[in-house]
């Protein structure tokens, strides 16, 4: 009886709804890997811009530089190293996203399942990194509250 379960389980067939469904579902896929790309490329140039303009305000280097020692061109180097930092992250998770709305929607196309686990893996990872950064950021939060207190 176990054999006829396993058996069952592996030569799925999708009907017309299901397939729909992942196509939809592959569509919006590809829309959040092309956003979150162009927020990547968006924030590594926002963050180029920060750096020029903390860099070329010299009235904070006066103002900050006797008591912190935190000057205007360090500042703009921290931003720029943040920016990049998270642009780089979206740009990850957004290849994700997009690898995993066309491998889908190839694989439904071609009724090749390989193509399909593969979109199915892509959107896999997807959830895991944003859930990975998601416990990471709840905890530096977390930390931060305490600190604070």
């Amino acid at each position: 009886m176990e054999q006829n379960q396993n058996s069952s389980l592996f030569s799925l067939n999708l009907d017309a709804q299901n397939s729909y469904t992942l196509r939809s579902v592959a569509s919006w896929a590809k829309v959040l890997g092309v956003v979150s790309i162009i927020i990547a490329v968006l924030c590594i140039i926002g963050g180029i811009i920060f750096q020029q303009k903390a860099g070329s305000f010299s009235g904070f280097d006066s103002y900050s530089s006797g008591r912190s020692g935190i000057s205007a061109g360090s500042l703009g180097n921290m931003g720029l190293v943040m920016y990049v930092v998270i642009g780089l992250l979206y740009g990850l998770s957004g290849m994700f996203a997009l690898n995993a709305g066309n491998k889908i929607n190839s694989g439904l196309k071609t009724n090749n399942m390989e193509l399909l686990n593969g979109g199915f893996a892509n959107a896999r990872n997807f959830f895991a990194f944003w859930a990975i950064l998601m416990i990471l950021f709840l905890l530096l939060m977390l930390i931060g509250i305490m600190g604070a207190m």
